[in-house]
């Protein structure tokens, strides 16, 4: 089988003028278009179920978990994170994974207890800033909003530079072009990025949520299928012997910068162990802070719901881990193996026309060019432009909504009319669009990808994880408590990201220690945490300030009156302990201990490693065959699960569109708070 797939992967490789770095072939653009066509004729049909402020802003609560899981799996996976993930895992190989086998059992108690989300759906806020008003004051939400969508934006902002310039080095479109009667030419790189920009624009503004949902949802299907066949070709062509020769290769001539051994990272840079356990720290202090696809945490058609999705999440994203790992594995294999070197030596030529940042982000799409043949090349050039529209029309919904809902409304004391409130939700995604164009042209690169959307991210998250956390689950937070922290966790990370622009990089270094913005946002994020319960425990003593009234924000006892608790069985005590609720059905039990199982084999796997390495001393050729079951066996996995969630989520997008299709609708839920309640509640 694999001698036959191998000879019809070099005739396809002939038609596409292997041994170059090729333009783009009719057969490639086609796949590109061809998905496009089905995504507005998709959005076109999206457009007449939009009736509401809540269906624009949330699909009217109608989403189901599988749907939920697609979509916002696609909307989290951008062609920037793509491209962040290959700058990774270029840099320090398998090691990285290691570390998520440690962060399994945290994923799997947020995922069991509804962390954070589940209590955030109970209180029906369209958006974070809505529950501070809730929670604490108006004020604070107008000055939480406002620092929400700045953050945003500021993150958001360098999403179309990176993807734009996947383009421009995968197809190998020049720098400039002309048209014809025109006398002076034009910047592909500008007209690439208002072209990108404007298409997110469209999708977000026409349909909302609705169609965002809808659009991310064929998008996610038609990735995961991609996925697959990608896959199987990488695997065909790079065999395992090759790999582990080159890995151990490599771990001779560079000691302390193990691709393959978690423990002997000490001198690899930025993507090292402390950059994984400050990870893991900021994974439950900023969990639900983010609001880049606010609309998602929204749109569940319960809190249960969104729950199940959480654990869905680890089986959608099987084949899409395997692939996004493998895929900078085989391009090291590529740039440091004789058997490759012909090519390397093409590759590296179109390199070196680029500076060292942009060298950074183009090394492995330059290598797919070069791998792939006719037919793969638009296949993998579809599922970058798939995950660039959907992270981009999911983000500009999201802080152009924001931006509306939690700046604006606060101060309407009347409604908006449900006409005008859409469509200054609409003018508000296109300025988010014109300032990510002009961000994005002007703005100078000097760290990894990854890091620039911590410290960016770190101007909301830095405060609000503590806000949320302590609004969502602890009676005693103060609103003077929720200030001080988000005026320090702001203030903090903006002074470090000018400061980063301003100093040279080494000021940042000390000694083998480099502060950069992992570092930055975890110290942030700290003094936060520290900050909003300190001063709220004095605040509290010192003002008298009664307990907050937690069930009533969240709907719970005398005031639950959303019907959303619906009990599928008894749960005992013990089934609670563990975050079984009467919610559960028989298949949602299963599910969460499949899950369940999954997590702790691979923190099984994890114990296992430490006592090889510290106890048995463990080879090399150990740790490069424990990855190659992983990948592999995360591949033929997927598989399954791939068929399992396009069957299922089709069912749920019929789902979606039965109960948009009902006239009935509250047009009186449109984020705003009066006396401490939600509009649709007062």
């Amino acid at each position: 089988m694999r001698e036959w797939l191998q000879g019809i992967f070099a005739k396809l490789q002939a038609m596409g003028g292997y041994n170059d770095v090729t333009h783009m072939s009719g057969l490639d653009w086609s796949i590109v278009i061809g998905l496009v066509v089905i995504l507005v004729f998709t959005l076109i049909i999206c457009q007449r179920f939009v009736k509401s402020t809540a269906d624009f802003l949330a699909a009217n609560r109608c989403a189901g978990r599988y749907l939920l899981t697609i979509t916002g799996g696609i909307a989290s996976i951008g062609a920037i994170s793509i491209i962040a993930n290959f700058q990774q895992y270029y840099v320090a190989g398998f090691s990285p994974i290691w570390w998520t086998f440690l962060s399994g059992p945290l994923g799997l108690i947020i995922a069991i207890t509804g962390w954070v989300s589940y209590r955030f759906r109970e209180t029906r806020c369209l958006t974070k800033a809505q529950f501070f008003e809730v929670r604490y004051s108006r004020k604070f939400r107008i000055f939480a909003g406002i620092l929400g969508w700045l953050s945003g934006i500021l993150n958001y902002g360098i999403f179309p530079a990176v993807s734009v310039k996947f383009f421009i080095y995968f197809c190998q479109l020049p720098n400039t072009f002309h048209v014809p009667g025109i006398p002076f030419e034009f910047s592909t790189y500008v007209c690439l990025l208002m072209f990108a920009i404007g298409m997110g624009v469209i999708f977000a503004i026409f349909g909302g949520q609705i169609a965002i949902m809808l659009t991310d949802f064929m998008q996610g299907m038609f990735c995961n299928v991609a996925f697959l066949i990608l896959m199987i070709f990488l695997v065909v062509q790079y065999d395992w012997s090759t790999i582990f020769d080159t890995l151990v290769k490599l771990n001779e001539q560079n000691p302390g910068q193990s691709l393959f051994n978690p423990f002997e990272t000490t001198r690899i840079r930025s993507f090292n162990i402390w950059f994984f356990l400050m990870g893991f720290a900021m994974t439950i202090m900023h969990s639900g802070s983010w609001q880049g696809s606010s609309g998602y945490a929204a749109a569940a058609k319960s809190a249960h719901e969104a729950k199940m999705s959480g654990f869905l999440g680890t089986w959608r994203s099987l084949v899409q881990t395997a692939l996004l790992i493998f895929i900078p594995i085989c391009a090291l294999v590529f740039f440091n193996n004789e058997q490759f070197a012909e090519g390397a030596r093409v590759v590296q030529a179109k390199l070196t026309e680029l500076s060292a940042m942009d060298q950074s982000q183009a090394r492995v799409p330059l290598f797919l060019n070069y791998a792939l043949p006719v037919g793969f090349v638009g296949l993998f050039a579809a599922v970058m432009f798939s995950a660039m529209l959907s992270t981009d029309d999911t983000y500009m919904h999201s802080w152009g909504s924001i931006f509306v809902q939690d700046v604006i409304l606060p101060f309407r004391k009347k409604p908006f009319t449900e006409k005008q409130h859409i469509w200054l939700l609409r003018a508000s995604i296109i300025f988010v669009g014109v300032f990510a164009f002009f961000f994005s042209w002007l703005w100078k690169e000097t760290e990894y990808i990854l890091l620039y959307f911590q410290i960016t991210g770190a101007i909301f998250t830095g405060g609000a994880g503590a806000v949320i956390i302590g609004g969502l689950y602890s009676r005693t937070g103060t609103t003077l408590g929720a200030w001080v922290a988000m005026i320090l966790g702001s203030g903090l990370a903006l002074t470090s990201i000018v400061l980063q622009q301003v100093l040279p990089e080494e000021a940042f270094r000390f000694g083998s220690f480099y502060l950069d913005g992992q570092v930055l946002a975890f110290l942030v994020t700290l003094i936060g945490f520290g900050s909003y319960f300190l001063v709220s425990y004095l605040d509290r003593k010192i003002n008298k300030i009664a307990p907050f009234n937690l069930d009533r924000m969240l709907h719970r006892g005398e005031y639950d009156t959303t019907n959303e608790h619906v009990e599928a069985w008894s749960a005992s005590r013990v089934w609670r302990i563990l975050g079984l609720t009467n919610e559960f059905t028989l298949f949602d039990r299963i599910l969460f201990f499949a899950s369940l199982i999954w997590t702790l084999t691979w923190t099984a796997v994890f114990v296992v490693g430490m006592f090889g390495h510290f106890v048995m001393n463990w080879g090399d050729m150990v740790w490069l065959k424990l990855w190659r079951f992983y990948v592999m066996f995360a591949f033929f996995l997927g598989i399954g699960t791939t068929i399992w969630f396009l069957v299922a989520g089709f069912r749920d997008v019929g789902r979606l569109f039965k109960a948009l299709s009902s006239d009935e609708r509250n047009h009186a839920d449109n984020g705003q708070v009066f006396d401490g309640k939600n509009a649709g509640e007062a």
